[in-house]
């Protein structure tokens, strides 16, 4: 009966080994799959149309537009979201109105802005969760219209890029719903160079030709210009502020101002927005300030509810001061919702959903539950044997 009895404890004790052995292969082996799930392949690339480099640049002149394609080459995975940043150099660069943005919603429904930005403009574009609208071979998603408004120093190209925030997400059978898969992006080069709208042209001297000497005449006295405290400075014109929203929504408000504006005498030197809830900012570089037309952007975010009325005011390199009357913008703000703290990640549809927790470690904690459920378990029957 004894070695009965030790038969028994051997065979429990064996039971246990593989317990412990068993479980911890087991949850490495979950491990190792879910990261091989986790790693979606990264293929696609984001580029500009028409293609340019720093050895073949995009030629223009200060006043030409730019029209730069959007384009996504999506390679091996269905793109169905994509979040663009698209940086460039305000000093160089406007765009070309408050609609310079232009999605082709053929493709994609925008999620999300667009923003504008001195030097930035973004905004999320969304296919929805139907594989068959995603995106599976290289297609223009959306137009920019950029304005040049100063010339590039020694043919330098000045470039417009993809910030560090642009994403892509894919609904490939192989690719994690919220997981990056962009691998690459291309920039636009541009060289601006020329004359400006307020330029003289360039014009070629005649070839000077050896005249009779006449005979000496006493020239009138040249009358001076007019200069002085007696001169009439034409004060500049500031003939529309736009916005880049409905300027009516809830609180937060997040809205891009465009000034526009031309001095016919003169440049404009600098341009001030006030935005009707105490907040007033000088912008005295970009957007064609300093020069005798002016597309200035500034953004302002409205906190509280209330109606403001935001505007904006050019000043001239002369002193004068353009009128407000046709700069205004009426904004009307409701309260809104306070922050909610709950973590968050983008699915393919654009849409914010609450993440779940998922992955090895819940596994782990619930197989090592099962594992001490066993361990105490077999110890009282050994005890009981």
């Amino acid at each position: 009966m004894h070695g009965k009895i030790n038969g028994k404890k051997a065979l429990l004790i064996g039971f246990i080994v593989v317990l412990l052995i068993g479980i911890p292969l087991t949850i490495y082996l979950l491990q190792q799959q879910q990261d091989a799930r986790s790693r979606a392949q990264k293929s696609t690339n984001i580029n500009f149309s028409p293609d340019s480099s720093a050895s073949n640049p995009i030629q223009a002149s200060v006043g030409d537009e730019i029209a730069l394609d959007i384009v996504v080459n999506p390679g091996s995975n269905l793109v169905s979201f994509v979040r663009l940043e698209v940086q460039y150099d305000s000093e160089k660069l406007a765009t070309a109105s408050a609609q310079a943005f232009q999605p082709d919603t053929t493709i994609f429904t925008v999620q999300d802005g667009p923003i504008y930005s001195p030097g930035k403009i973004e905004v999320s574009l969304s296919a929805g969760p139907d594989p068959t609208k995603a995106i599976q071979t290289a297609t223009k998603i959306a137009t920019v219209n950029f304005r040049a408004i100063a010339n590039t120093p020694d043919g330098a190209p000045t470039l417009v890029s993809y910030g560090v925030t642009t994403q892509v997400l894919s609904i490939g059978s192989s690719d994690e719903a919220s997981e990056d898969v962009l691998s690459s992006t291309s920039p636009a080069a541009i060289v601006i160079g020329g004359p400006g709208p307020t330029d003289p042209l360039p014009t070629t001297e005649p070839t000077p030709t050896v005249e009779p000497t006449p005979e000496p005449t006493t020239e009138p006295t040249p009358t001076p210009e007019p200069t002085g405290p007696g001169v009439t400075n034409e004060s500049p014109v500031c003939s529309q502020l736009a916005v880049d929203r409905d300027p009516n929504g809830a609180a937060p408000l997040a809205i891009t101002f465009t000034a526009i504006g031309s001095d016919t005498d003169g440049t404009v030197s600098s341009v001030t927005f006030n935005f009707g809830d105490g907040q007033v900012s000088d912008v005295t570089t970009g957007g064609g300030v300093g020069t005798a037309s002016v597309s200035a952007q500034l953004s302002h975010t409205y906190n509280s509810a209330g109606t403001f009325q935001a505007t904006a005011v050019m000043t001239d390199n002369n002193g004068g001061v353009s009128g407000s009357g046709s700069c205004t913008q009426t904004v009307s703000v409701t309260g809104g919702g306070g922050a909610n703290p709950t973590t968050v990640v983008v699915n393919p549809t654009g849409v914010p959903v609450e993440l779940p927790p998922t992955g090895a470690t819940e596994n782990a904690i619930a197989l090592g539950a099962i594992l001490m459920t066993f361990i105490i378990g077999g110890a009282f029957i050994f005890f009981l044997l």
